[in-house]
């Protein structure tokens, strides 16, 4: 009797041990991840053509009362304002109204979105796996950088629609796995995946191309395999979510943009661009090195094991397999696309909860059968992935670049502020009260093309208005939109600072 007593409270303080430890690990990563999303937060990254052109929608709303890009020849409707949503441009716009127009602020509402979506994962992962495999989810997920390409810490410091897309799917997937699990409430949290999975849509249009064929598939095969949910499982998150964003659309057309509706939806086609679906050997090549780096090459065997897992059916097998699936038809889609990094970020983070699981039961089979040297060494492995990964995080945020804000500090004090000044560095807007001639939108995707995958040039003639200021900087450089012989021979540098060249043009 003494022997089973010792034993019990042997038992009990080991579980409360556990527990504290679990505790102090849970406090120290998010004294982490809280250092890793604020220090440098205005100079590191360097903001660059994306964020710039994002920030123009609710900087040109606070100071226009216009729901749209500005260029000097005025409003541009259909542009950012098709990649990214009002979750995003709201918020910052009413945070512009508080405190005024600028890019730290602003990157302090997506840092918010960042802490939302770890908060999420980490849920959603403790709900299929257990509280260890939540942790280790959330420590992959700011490890989730590759060498040369950004992860979710860098992400979530930036003015971009991915880490507030993948916010709100956590939501909607959290919602939706208790929906699997817990038929007492099925309706209620049915509807709340709806909400949730909509939100996504609208924050980020690209997530529609895999979020409701994904819901529809998992609709099927819960119908026809796993029977463990109802209709309204199967019918109310993909019908709300899709009855939210294309509410959204039809308001964005008809309201929000010239009155000429079957206009406004053609430059809709034209702002998305052909990066979506483009088949060609050289990007897919490039997203198949990008992937065998992710989480140091285990994404895609923990997507397979996670699917085999899911082979046995039930409710939690189910549950499992909603954010693996959805990985995977994402995964297929990048394969196809322009092979951006971008565009497998939300597999990368589906697939974190995966990664973590098929670590933490490898480990432990080979520590069960006396393997303990393996198990050791698979656990070193991951280590020195996470902390490589890590590493590359840190060197971008202690590395701060404020070129961009020098040479908006230059422009300030020596450029008028009704000078036109040609560039495709919509940047500087946020930073300046100047006045931008950009190039045209519907040039955008031809000249990623050109540089991206060796795509014809694209001809653009916007020296030929004889602007009296041209400014290069990283994304003119790179698309090479402008002339060289020309800019060279018609203007000359006045000022230069990183990747940033102020051209003044010479007097006859």
């Amino acid at each position: 009797m003494m022997n089973k007593l010792l034993a019990t409270q042997t038992r009990r303080s080991s579980i409360v041990s556990l527990r504290t430890g679990e505790r102090i690990a849970a406090l120290i990563l998010m004294m982490l991840i809280v250092l890793l999303a604020l220090v440098n937060l205005p100079y590191a990254p360097r903001t660059w053509f994306d964020e710039g052109s994002h920030l123009h929608v609710p900087e040109t709303l606070v100071r226009y009362g216009v729901y749209a890009d500005i260029s000097s020849e005025g409003y541009r409707y259909f542009g950012p304002t098709i990649g990214v949503g009002p979750t995003v441009m709201l918020p910052i716009a009413l945070v512009f109204a508080g405190v005024g127009v600028d890019l730290l602020p602003a990157r302090l509402v997506i840092v918010m979105y960042l802490f939302v979506a770890l908060w999420f994962f980490y849920r959603l992962a403790a709900h299929l796996h257990g509280t260890k495999i939540a942790l280790l989810t959330v420590v992959l997920l700011i490890a989730s950088r590759t060498r040369g390409f950004e992860g979710m810490v860098e992400y979530g410091r930036q003015v971009l629609g991915e880490v507030p897309g993948v916010a709100w799917l956590g939501a909607g997937l959290l919602a939706y796995t208790l929906a699997i699990v817990s038929p007492n409430q099925r309706r209620r949290y049915a509807l709340l995946a709806g909400v949730g999975f909509g939100l996504a849509l609208i924050t980020k249009n690209q997530f529609a191309l895999i979020i409701a064929p994904g819901l529809g598939l998992l609709a099927l095969l819960d119908w026809g395999y796993f029977r463990v949910g109802d209709w309204w499982l199967r019918l109310a998150p993909p019908m709300i979510a899709g009855a939210m964003f294309v509410g959204w659309l039809l308001i964005m057309l008809a309201f929000l943009g010239p009155a000429d509706f079957s206009a406004n939806l053609a430059k809709t086609r034209q702002a998305a661009g052909g990066a979506i679906f483009v088949f060609e050997i050289a990007a897919s090549m490039r997203s198949v090195r990008y992937l065998v780096q992710v989480y140091g090459g285990l994404l895609i065997p923990a997507l397979l094991y996670s699917l085999w897992r899911c082979r046995r059916g039930g409710a939690p097998a189910f549950a499992e397999l909603t954010p693996t699936l959805l990985a995977v038809l994402w995964l297929g889609w990048y394969l196809i696309s322009l092979g951006w990094p971008r565009y497998a970020f939300p597999a990368v983070v589906l697939g974190a909860p995966a990664v973590a699981r098929m670590i933490g039961d490898v480990t432990g089979w080979l520590w069960q059968r006396g393997h303990r040297w393996l198990a050791g060494t698979v656990a070193a492995y991951v280590v020195l992935v996470i902390g490589f990964a890590l590493s590359l995080t840190i060197q971008v945020i202690t590395t701060p670049d404020d070129s961009t804000h020098r040479m908006a500090a230059f422009l300030n004090q020596t450029i008028p502020t009704d000078t036109i000044i040609e560039t495709w560095e919509p940047e500087l807007a946020v930073l300046t009260d100047h006045t931008y001639h950009y190039v045209p939108t519907e040039l955008l995707d031809s000249a990623v093309r050109h540089a991206w995958l060796g795509g014809p040039p694209v001809a653009y003639d916007g020296l030929a208005a004889q602007p009296p200021y041209v400014l290069t900087g990283p994304f003119s450089t790179y698309t090479g939109i402008y002339s060289a012989d020309v800019l060279t021979v018609t203007y000359t540098p006045l000022y230069s600072v990183g990747p940033y060249t102020l051209w003044q043009r010479n007097m006859p």
